[in-house]
């Protein structure tokens, strides 16, 4: 049925924030309950599970708090949290259904008396200290002022009673606010940015001497961490419990601020096209029906979809939904936008360009524009499809730049074979590709559009047909009346493509054949302003059809009312992605609003853009990092590497990727340095200082290393260009000893000093036998002996004079791989595991080489850096300033 317009406009009516489908939550000592009609849930804390319960009667005293759904839980570095929906807004009614925008999450650890008094506290209008509660020195205030940005978070709840404290009852007496196993500590609480400095001078200074005192307490084992008080220890505490505030932070500023929708009874993940081609769905709890591309909280409801506990997931979709009541010449009718913003290669705006392995392109939207018109008892429902996203290439942009210049990052193999796949995908679902590029033609824009069309031409597929519009040039003096041009080249396109009509929920009078997916650089603000233009002219046709406009030929612009309205839905749609990938309001939205293009929006563009940078270069990281951390991409070893990262945050199918890039580095560095009679017996990437005979240097490299039954090489290797840039071959007879022990590199964080992870080995040689060449051609190639001559090789290891100057080693450090736990458990190695099965490996094929030269014990164990010796090479600079960078950071 058509809604009333007062019925559409409900975000301006008094009961806007007081939806249906209420949810009462209960704090008890050791779980929550939540409340719904007839319906029970408990989530446990001690195993964090949930269970549905078929009668629940809460004690009289018992203090209900009400929300309006669970997103689901998020695993911390040390606690876990429960995502729940403490704000939300009407924005209309579909079908009868209400749609709801997120206004704000809150997320509860697993407690009893900080969630109790979290609550409690919001729910009379305290402000909290912090998001969680910290029982640690200087972490519960620590709020520091870089994330002033972030807001906080607050709850709706019906209670009155100010409430200070929990109930009491015998479960809890004497039950402390330290959990268990936490460390409590004493001491003043520090509150100001000078006493956190005064602070972190005087209990990280202390590390180096204290170690210095206890150097007896290691003995040099190579198997002992050797951690010397239990400062370590607690710092990695710390450091997790700030982690886990920072993350929290980030998962509500991430779901707060109306980006994020629902509806308890109507999906608004896929189109009324989709819906009808379903069929019936009597009976289908709703999230068994949603289009999971558009479905973000699905990872964080797993603890409900394996107990099936269907009446409790809410299903969220990210974008903008927008329903105005119109009328026109006296018909009422309904106007919808929604936007669905994909999951699949979600992010921000540099963190995430092009596409990736599985054909998913960087913001990647479907929008939906809808018309419900009710005439002589009879429903029509219209609507008409469009979707937009990055160009499908693996390419990239640096965050460090106003105008940076795009990077095509893969070979034209790996491009060609990747829009293939995104194309495959698209046309499955949504039939013939219109493809819009609105780049420009020349310029720095030019380098990945031009590979674009040269990639789309080569496929020459029937069903995509390739448009090109300079947008900037075309527009040039704000002339933005000339993107009539561009909806006249389509002219025929739009007659074929049509749109979907229905009427009575079972007659279909027409339906949508293609779609125009259109993109710019963000496909952000030129491309919302095509969006919109291409909407407009469908809306002309559909209003004309379902005989409410009296001007077919002219559109509605003599409905100033209605244009008005048509303007600004499309502009705050684009406002809204614009937040989402960008940070701020689209660019060009005066002429969106107006029609107009004018100084003032200029002015505002500018700003904007300013803004955008600023987010780009400082904001994006985190928030990327908890994107892919929501959607499952990544586990919470994510957030350890914000902050010691420079560039971007992690891809997901990093891991994934890299173990193949290593294994082709392998494969293609053996054809190249390995001559004829020689076969390779294995090969390995490692790091390895840039600089030889040193063991620690501000430069690693990672080197692909070849053994064969002659000789071990070393190569250093450009990934970028599958290239070998040099490599050095060292024949096994000059091999006179490996030493293999922990490599410590650094102690500021746990995983660096972890003995598991940091192993490695020394090969110690004899120089004057080996070979150096390079693959440049301006530089020479050093030889000491030709590679093919086997037997000067031991040759040159007795005809030095001075056997102290002939020696020499190479350092290698295992890498840590499946940094982020995409990798089975049974494809995974520690470093201490693969630097003993390859110098395993290298002393067999030693002694097979040359079995009197090898003298025994060959293999040695010691440190090759020790965490003591670790300690001590850092300076109290060094970890004054990764203390002041976790400050910025967490």
């Amino acid at each position: 049925m058509s809604q009333s317009p007062d019925e559409h406009r409900s975000d301006n009516d008094a009961d806007a924030r007081s939806p249906s489908g209420v949810v009462k939550l209960y704090i008890e000592n050791d779980s929550f309950v939540f409340t719904q009609n007839s319906k029970a849930l408990r989530l446990t804390f001690i195993d964090c599970e949930f269970k549905s319960l078929d009668y629940y009667e809460p004690p009289r005293d018992a203090r209900p708090f009400e929300i309006y759904g669970i997103l689901g839980i998020v695993n911390g570095a040390r606690d876990k949290f429960l995502v729940i929906i403490s704000s939300v807004h009407l924005r209309g009614h579909i079908s009868g259904s209400p749609i709801y925008a997120i206004d704000k999450v809150i997320c509860l650890d697993l407690d009893h008396h900080r969630s109790y008094r979290r609550l409690a506290n919001r729910a009379k209008g305290a402000k909290a200290d912090s998001d969680i509660d910290i029982d640690v020195t200087d972490t519960e205030s620590d709020d520091v002022s870089s994330n002033n940005d972030i807001p906080e978070v607050e709850v709706d709840t019906s209670a009155t009673a100010s409430v200070e404290r929990p109930p009491v009852s015998s479960k809890n007496l004497g039950k402390g606010l330290v959990p268990v196993g936490r460390p409590s500590l004493q001491g003043a609480r520090t509150h100001s940015f000078l006493n956190k400095m005064k602070q972190t001078f005087s209990t990280r200074s202390k590390v180096g001497s204290d170690t210095e005192a206890d150097e007896s307490r290691y003995d040099g084992a190579v198997d002992t961490p050797a951690v010397e008080k239990s400062e370590p220890d607690f710092q990695d505490y710390e450091d997790d419990v700030r982690l886990d505030k920072r993350m929290v932070k980030e998962v509500q500023a991430l779901f707060s601020g109306q980006t994020f929708f629902f509806s308890p009874s109507f999906d608004i993940t896929n189109t009324f096209e989709r819906k009808y081609s379903r069929g019936p769905i009597d009976s289908i709890p709703l999230y068994k029906l949603v289009d999971r591309r558009f479905w973000w909280n699905e990872h964080l409801s797993q603890p409900l979809l394996t107990k099936n506990l269907d009446d409790w997931i809410v299903p969220i979709m990210q974008g903008a939904v927008q329903i105005e009541g119109c009328e026109m010449e006296g018909f009422d009718f309904t106007f919808i936008l929604i936007s669905r913003r994909s999951r699949e290669r979600a992010g921000m705006r540099y963190q995430r360009r092009g596409i990736n392995e599985a054909g998913d392109v960087a913001n990647f939207v479907e929008t939906e524009e809808i018309v419900l018109f009710e005439r002589d008892d009879e429903t029509h429902t219209a609507s008409f499809v469009q979707t937009r996203g990055s160009i499908p290439l693996y390419w990239s942009q640096s965050p460090y730049s106003l105008h940076p210049i795009p990077v095509l990052d893969r070979p034209e193999a790996e491009n060609e074979k990747a829009i293939e796949l995104h194309f495959d995908k698209q046309k499955r679902v949504y039939g013939r590709q219109i493809i819009v590029n609105l780049a420009e033609l020349a310029g720095r824009e030019s380098i990945v559009g031009a590979e674009y069309r040269r990639l789309v031409e080569k496929m020459a597929d029937p069903n995509i047909k390739y448009v090109e519009f300079d947008f900037h040039r075309e527009t040039k003096g704000m002339k933005f009346e000339n993107i009539a041009k561009l909806n006249s080249q389509l002219t025929e396109d739009f007659s074929k493509m049509g749109y979907f009509w229905q009427t009575n929920n079972s007659t279909v009078l027409s339906k949508q054949n293609g779609v125009f997916r259109t993109n710019c650089m963000d496909c952000l603000d030129r491309t919302n302003v095509v969006q919109s233009a291409f909407a407009r002219s469908i809306m002309n046709t559909i209003l004309m059809r379902f005989g409410i406009s009296e001007y077919p030929d002219q559109g509605f612009r003599f409905y100033p009312k209605f244009e008005t309205v048509f303007n600004n839905v499309w502009a705050n749609n684009g406002d809204s992605i614009s937040r989402e990938y960008a940070g701020t309001s689209a660019l060009k939205g005066d002429f969106t609003r107006t029609g107009k293009r004018n100084v003032t929006g200029m002015m505002n563009d500018a700003s904007n853009s300013l803004t955008r940078m600023y987010h780009n270069t400082i904001r994006d990281f985190w928030r990327q990092a908890t994107v892919d951390y929501v959607l499952g991409y990544h586990k919470v070893e994510i957030f350890r590497h914000v902050t010691a990262s420079t560039l971007m945050s992690a891809e997901p199918g990093n891991d994934k990727r890299w173990v193949q890039v290593r294994a082709n580095a392998v494969q293609v560095s053996s054809a190249i340095v390995i001559p004829d009679g020689e076969h390779m017996m294995d090969g390995w990437t490692l790091l390895s200082p840039s600089e030889p005979n040193k063991l620690n240097t501000k430069s690693f490299e990672e080197k692909v290393v070849l053994l064969t039954e002659k000789a071990v090489y070393i190569c250093s290797f450009n990934y970028h260009l599958e290239k070998v840039v040099q490599f050095r071959r060292i024949a096994l007879s000059l091999i006179t000893g490996i030493r293999q022990g922990e490599y410590i590199l650094s102690t500021l964080n746990a995983s660096s000093r972890d003995v598991e992870q940091n192993y490695g080995f020394i090969l110690d040689y004899e120089q004057g036998g080996e070979s150096l060449r390079m693959n440049v051609g301006a530089i020479r190639n050093e030889s000491l002996k030709d590679i093919s001559i086997e037997h000067e090789d031991e040759e040159q290891n007795q005809s030095s004079d001075d056997e102290a100057d002939d020696k020499a080693f190479i350092a290698f450090k295992a890498v840590r791989y499946n940094v982020f736990g995409e990798l089975s458990p049974d494809e995974v190695l520690t470093g201490r595991e693969q630097v003993v099965r390859i110098v395993d490996k290298i002393h067999q094929a030693a002694r097979s080489q040359a079995p009197t030269a090898v003298k025994e014990p060959f293999v040695t164990q010691a440190p090759i850096i020790s965490l003591t010796d670790a300690l001590k090479a850092e300076n109290i600079i060094t970890k004054v300033g990764q203390r002041i960078k976790k400050a910025i950071w967490l």
